[in-house]
């Protein structure tokens, strides 16, 4: 049973990589496949680790009825398919961005306070000072209150998007790094665990 899952896993794997050829019917079928069953999936885990405990264990069972409340502005949503009524399911949307912004900065100051505090150091050293400026130089650019097409405030700005620049950069390699852990994974599932060509 475990070789026929290693099969159908690399069947999976190269229809997934026929994309590289050029897009054909064998690509949009595994891409319908995986999108198919990531829905069924996320649709039977929302139905019983979410709604069923809040409808049968919270509202019924424990009488707390004004979960109804946040359960009708979470159903607004769905006037998106509602032509003419597209506006009502920004409701939710604002709600939803607007709560969990507001419970993660509350709640949740372990993610974002260390980066806040690393910003505050003594500029005794050369790495210091540029970090600092650097640190300026970003908040600098997302400040859009003051005008900066002229003079030092545009070449201050020009270097903080430099340095997001550089960051974004990095995070990319960083990412690709991880695609070629996930590519070298498919590998060996087809090498290793399907045909018994590597150990």
């Amino acid at each position: 049973m475990e070789q026929f899952g290693n099969i159908v896993s690399s069947i999976c794997i190269l229809m997934a990589w026929s994309y590289l050829i050029k897009e054909n019917a064998v690509y949009n079928f595994a891409e319908h496949l995986l999108v198919g069953m990531a829905v069924g999936r996320g649709i039977a885990y929302t139905i019983e680790v979410q709604l069923q405990p809040r409808i049968v264990d919270g509202i019924i069972g424990q009488g707390r009825w004004s979960l109804i409340i946040p359960a009708i502005i979470g159903c607004l949503i769905y006037f998106r398919f509602v032509r003419g009524y597209e506006w009502v399911s920004r409701i939710c949307m604002a709600v939803w961005i607007g709560y969990g912004a507001g419970n993660f900065l509350a709640f949740n100051p372990a993610t974002y306070m260390p980066q806040i505090f690393d910003s505050f150091f003594k500029l005794d050293s050369i790495d210091n000072v540029i970090y600092f400026l650097v640190v300026i130089s970003i908040v600098w650019y997302f400040i859009f209150t003051v005008r900066k097409d002229s003079g030092f405030g545009q070449q201050f700005s020009m270097i903080g998007r430099y340095a997001l620049m550089i960051a974004f950069g990095s995070a990319y390699g960083s990412i690709t790094m991880a695609y070629l852990s996930l590519i070298i994974g498919q590998l060996q599932i087809i090498l290793r665990d399907t045909l018994h060509l590597v150990k």
